[in-house]
């Protein structure tokens, strides 16, 4: 399995409806993913931290994949991701109520509160810095190792590094942050994505290890960027919204990387585990029943 956790999603607010040449140069997107060889993708909302979130629970997260995107239904596993720009921790209020119609909540800080606040107080998976410009703070190895300890995951999107129309600022700040992540980090729970929204930028994953290893990471960690790391990401994420009082779902991690079995514009939430199948609480007089049952049979 080969993840990209960040393909953007057209629009910024709740307010603007994607036009058809948009949801188009989407769809070459993941068609050159596919193409690639991943086999999960994120489409991602960015947001700003002031934009009014809709009352209407169907409303809630926009990125319909069944009615804009079937023609991937048994081609990719695509999920849903949301991610807040936040500047000042004290407006950060709406994220309770979107946290369960998506498949990843992410943050990118762009103060040193709101990167202290993510790691400390907020229920996330993933921290997505923008490496193409300056970061908000000095990366401390105790600050980005207490939140990877605590299961978030900080993000690395390589669109900064491909520059189409010349510029060349954002690839020398992408790469001198990026070696500083990958320091304060001590080359641990780190992710890749494409992050582009232009379908010329996105890249085959062996491009994408090869550069990891030139900037510090070895072939073993460049690799579980793409696929391991991902994919504990991605699981944080629906293990957030498919279990119910640590009771989760039996079979297995694939369970919960599929969503082919479930309804992905259910007005309710994700938060709906009907379609997996759960352990059925043992007491002591059953446990005895199995064991004796057992028994007989060996008898």
């Amino acid at each position: 399995m080969i993840f990209d956790l960040n393909v953007p999603w057209p629009v910024n607010d709740y307010t603007t409806k994607p036009t058809s040449d948009q949801i188009a140069q989407l769809k070459s997107s993941l068609a050159i993913l596919e193409e690639f060889g991943y086999t999960h993708v994120a489409i991602n909302l960015y947001i700003d931290q002031t934009v009014k979130i809709p009352t209407n629970l169907t409303d809630v997260n926009p990125i319909k994949v069944d009615k804009f995107f079937p023609e991937f239904k048994d081609r990719l596993k695509i999920f849903t991701r949301i991610t807040l720009n936040i500047d000042d921790p004290s407006q950060c209020q709406g994220l309770a109520r979107i946290s369960q119609h998506f498949d990843l909540i992410s943050i990118r800080p762009l103060t040193e509160k709101a990167l202290l606040l993510a790691i400390t107080n907020l229920e996330i998976d993933i921290i997505s810095l923008d490496l193409g410009k300056r970061l908000p703070s000095y990366l401390k190895h105790k600050t980005v190792c207490s939140g990877i300890e605590k299961g978030i995951f900080f993000e690395i999107n390589y669109k900064d590094m491909i520059c189409i129309n010349g510029e060349t600022s954002s690839r020398k700040s992408f790469f001198s942050n990026t070696k500083s992540l990958i320091r304060a980090s001590r080359s641990r729970g780190l992710i890749v994505s494409s992050g582009s929204s232009n379908p010329l930028q996105i890249r085959a994953p062996f491009d994408v290890v090869n550069t990891l290893c030139i900037l510090g990471l070895d072939s073993n960690r460049a690799n579980a960027t793409m696929r391991d790391w991902s994919a504990k990401a991605l699981l944080s994420g629906r293990l957030r919204i498919k279990s119910f009082k640590q009771v989760i779902a039996v079979g297995g991690d694939d369970n919960l990387l599929d969503n082919s079995k479930e309804s992905r514009d259910n007005a309710k939430g994700k938060l709906d585990t009907s379609t997996y199948k759960k352990r059925k609480s043992e007491t002591v007089l059953n446990r005895q029943l199995n064991l004796a049952n057992k028994k007989r049979q060996r008898q």
